[in-house]
């Protein structure tokens, strides 16, 4: 049972690499990677080290974050094609 949620977590963080990969070269632009470098070619990995920082703060129903998205942090969800609103609402 946990090997299948091993092999489903990783076909989830290729997926991801997949579609930020895609959109980059279709809109032929790179995004910031290590050491504030231009990547093409970003790795789940670093993305997720990306968003360490997010903290969600929830006061009774209504959720929001405790700091802004940072430009990077943008890039990121444009490239996954994610809205920020995700992350407050459930």
């Amino acid at each position: 049972m946990l090997g299948m949620v091993l092999l489903i977590a990783l076909l989830i963080w290729r997926l991801m690499e997949r579609s930020m990969r895609l959109y980059l070269d279709s809109e032929d632009i790179t995004i910031t990677g290590w050491v504030r470098r231009k990547t093409k070619k970003p790795t789940s990995f670093m993305m997720s080290t990306k968003f360490v920082s997010v903290l969600v703060v929830k006061d009774g129903r209504h959720r929001q974050l405790a700091r802004p998205l940072k430009p990077v942090q943008h890039e990121y969800l444009k490239a996954l094609g994610v809205s920020p609103e995700n992350f407050v609402t459930p």
